[in-house]
């Protein structure tokens, strides 16, 4: 597994009318960008907002660490 970080963009009505576009960042674990793009796309958030995604990234490492996802 991996870790995504999926960059989505959304209109809220509740704010200025919807008129300006939101972003939010939603983590996720898959093993590859389609199935990250498929998790997202099945979250609440996501669905209620009707949330498009702009972009994906796999976040392998920050600031010279690598990241290693462990099973809890």
């Amino acid at each position: 597994m991996k870790l995504f970080q999926v960059h989505t963009g959304f209109y809220d009505p509740n704010i200025s009318d919807g008129f300006y576009e939101g972003h939010t960042n939603i983590f996720v674990c898959a093993r590859d960008e389609k199935e990250a793009r498929e998790k997202v796309k099945e979250k609440e958030e996501y669905k209620k907002f009707k949330m498009h995604i702009d972009g994906v990234q796999e976040m392998d490492t920050v600031e010279g660490y690598k990241i290693k996802l462990v099973k809890s």
